[in-house]
């Protein structure tokens, strides 16, 4: 196999593998922000504070999660204020997003991971033609 052709494998090999790992994070955060898997719980928030982010600032309240036999408290990215209750999933990182209800989010969240889900057949199908490609000529070698 040609030292190009070898290179070009690998790096659309990655390029498949990254996009596999996009996909799932799409599919995981859709998944926690429709609430999909059932497990949302409710949280009033005790406290809300700013945080700074690269390119602004972010809201975060936290608070105890009601209804449970267990105390524990749950921090969400969420512009709220103190006394309010909302609904959040937990994402599979730990953290909580509150839980999208309108049409619109639906919508878009469906949609989300379909963009990384595209880039990654292409970076697969890539994968393969390149390697199909260097497989060639060292079939056709060995034939004569």
């Amino acid at each position: 196999m040609p030292k190009g052709r070898r290179r070009a494998v690998v790096g659309y090999a990655a390029l498949t593998l990254l996009g596999v790992t996009a996909t799932a994070a799409a599919v995981s955060m859709s998944i926690a922000s429709l609430d999909l898997s059932g497990n949302a719980v409710e949280v009033r928030f005790a406290e809300c504070h700013q945080e700074s982010v690269k390119g602004g600032t972010k809201t975060v309240c936290s608070g105890p999660v009601q209804h449970t036999t267990h105390a524990r408290t749950a921090s969400v990215t969420y512009k709220g204020h103190v006394g309010e209750t909302v609904r959040a999933a937990p994402t599979l990182w730990g953290s909580y997003e509150p839980v999208k209800t309108d049409f619109v989010s639906w919508g878009i969240w469906i949609l989300v991971p379909v963009l990384p889900l595209f880039g990654t057949a292409g970076a697969g199908a890539l994968t393969v033609r390149e390697f199909r490609r260097a497989r060639q000529p060292a079939a056709a070698d060995e034939a004569s």
